[in-house]
């Protein structure tokens, strides 16, 4: 192989193929990336086996060839080299040599053929959705998703087409999260019967890194098979396994009708909050909410540290009530809701609580209340 490109875009799709590489592999070869010159493309992949990233950089070709090299290694030198055009060469005993400029390096490899190939992804499933709806889909939902390995189903996002639409479920049995795309954000599709599917939250991690919601022009393509889904976003394409097994019923869980309902200015409650924790992360991060006379009333109370009190000016319907929250269930929330006024639903004194921004119908939160 002996080709040349630009460092910055060289540098540029290393980063996002490279992080899927795991650190914890047995397999040797699993810790390196592909390089593979065809035509006018050198071929980036990283593959642990359960995540698979690929882009494309525009090369000048003087010979085609493969190799596998380490990943952390390649993508710390690119970083480090000078803006100008890097030249890249591979000899016969699987040896990358790489110059910019002035800078010379050598990095030992490993061969290509040994490297496994990214599974195929075809299925009757297949949609289309802007970079902006895909973001909104993953940064709404991902934070209630569980980190308790030992509960594979929770550690992931549910993806389904229902009647609503395109949407995203996320939940760690403490709280729910469901997004559903706003209708102008899913550009085509196909396969229009209900289905669903499981994502590990690390692919939708990845995912989210490669997007730019600024760009309007270029959409994700997304594509589901049996066991794999695939996300292709421009030059970079995106390839997970899915979870097996059944997701948990989460409809049961939404609130029904509200008997006390809660408004209040987005920014100024999630400024109480952020100051009330400070006490309340000493009593496992407890806030107490008290609603009445046009008041929201945050309290938190720690032996060790002391007391917070916070009044907040809201609109009050139904009857007074008294209920705790974990402060970090409501803070992940206020962080990726935009609507000026929180909406706060109860259906009891120990009901879970319903959150949704005032204008933004395809968006809601719930969260299991703490012992008082």
């Amino acid at each position: 192989m002996k080709v040349s490109c630009n460092r910055r875009v060289l540098h540029e799709a290393l980063q996002h193929v490279s992080r899927v590489v795991s650190g914890r592999t047995t397999l040797p070869i699993l810790s390196n990336l592909l390089l593979d010159a065809q035509g006018d493309r050198l071929g980036i992949v990283a593959y642990d086996m359960e995540i698979g990233a690929q882009s494309a950089v525009p090369i000048e070709v003087a010979e085609e060839g493969a190799i596998t090299v380490p990943a952390r290694m390649l993508v710390d030198v690119v970083a480090s080299l000078p803006d100008a055009t890097v030249e890249m060469r591979s000899e016969d005993r699987n040896i990358l040599g790489l110059s910019c400029g002035r800078s010379e390096y050598t990095i030992n490899g490993l061969p290509a053929d040994e490297y496994p190939a990214l599974p195929e992804v075809s299925g009757e499933i297949a949609f289309e959705v802007t970079q902006a709806g895909m973001r909104d889909l993953i940064r709404s939902t991902i934070f209630a998703s569980s980190g308790d390995e030992t509960r594979a189903i929770l550690t992931g996002i549910l993806l389904k087409r229902s009647e609503a639409g395109i949407q995203m479920v996320a939940t760690d049995s403490y709280r729910l999260a469901v997004k559903t795309a706003a209708a102008e954000a899913v550009k085509a599709e196909a396969g229009q019967d209900a289905w669903q599917v499981i994502i590990p939250s690390r692919a939708l991690q990845e995912l989210n890194r490669m997007l730019d919601p600024a760009d309007e022009e270029v959409a994700v393509k997304v594509g589901v098979a049996e066991e794999q889904i695939r996300f292709e976003v421009g030059p970079y394409i995106l390839i997970s396994r899915l979870i097996e097994g059944q997701f948990p019923n989460y409809d049961r869980v939404i609130p029904g009708e509200a008997e006390r309902t809660v408004a209040v200015n987005r920014e100024d409650l999630q400024a109480a909050i952020k100051r009330a924790a400070i006490v309340a992360r000493a009593e496992a991060s407890k806030l107490v909410f008290r609603a009445q006379e046009g008041m929201l009333i945050i309290t938190a109370e720690s032996g060790e540290v002391g007391r917070a009190h916070e009044e907040l000016a809201a609109q009050i319907e139904g009857e007074e009530l008294q209920i705790a929250f974990n402060a970090e269930y409501l803070t992940d929330v206020l962080s990726v809701i935009s609507s000026d006024t929180v909406v706060w639903e109860f259906t009891g004194p120990l009901s879970s609580g319903l959150v949704k921004g005032s204008d933004d119908p395809d968006y809601l939160y719930v969260v299991m209340p703490m012992q008082l």
